[in-house]
């Protein structure tokens, strides 16, 4: 809540290990997340009080926030535990790929930094961490193209960005062809 003085998140004690769900590490498994975990890039937890995969939102060693994916179908798909606008940010490399979700982000972490919106509106805190970058590629979904021009339009007033053009969504993609389509944008 707004009220909070300090902008870190207390981690609830219902966040436990990973690996102590199926279904989070099968999910996390999925989607292309698992070694970004495994790598340390990636802080994921498993919430059994409300049974989602949770991504700690970070700043440095700082937690400020947590997304939790449900594992069940229930609604809200993704569950924002502290409302910060601070967005999820994954991996260390001079580029950042801004993204739509979590997963995402952890899918082209070896290659970029994932950034994810954890939403579809850029916000001032997107901006400020992502003018960090020497570039950055905006990569949405491909339904959400009209948004990501104008946040191309948007962002090139602070930091070199492009647009990256998705047929498929970045987590469904296996590895070899998710390396090569980063890599045929970020090495040019």
């Amino acid at each position: 809540s707004s009220s909070r003085t300090s902008n870190t998140y207390e981690i609830p004690d219902t966040f436990v290990s990973l690996s102590r769900s199926l279904d989070a590490e099968t999910y996390v498994k999925r989607v292309n997340a698992y070694d970004a975990y495994l790598a340390g890039r990636a802080d994921i937890r498993y919430d059994f009080k409300r049974n989602r995969a949770v991504f700690l939102v970070k700043q440095g060693n700082k937690v400020l926030d947590a997304t939790g994916r449900s594992l069940n179908g229930r609604t809200p798909k993704w569950y924002r535990y502290n409302d910060s606008k601070y967005p999820f940010i994954c991996g260390s490399a001079p580029s950042a790929i801004l993204v739509e979700d979590c997963a995402s982000a952890c899918s082209v972490s070896n290659l970029a930094v994932g950034v994810a919106l954890m939403g579809t509106n850029i916000l001032p805190d997107h901006i400020k961490t992502l003018t960090k970058f020497q570039r950055v590629y905006v990569a949405l979904d491909k339904d959400a193209t009209d948004k990501a021009v104008d946040m191309v339009r948007v962002l090139n007033n602070h930091v070199p960005t492009k647009l990256i053009i998705l047929n498929t969504d970045l987590k469904n993609m296996d590895r070899d062809e998710r390396d090569d389509f980063i890599r045929s944008y970020i090495n040019r």
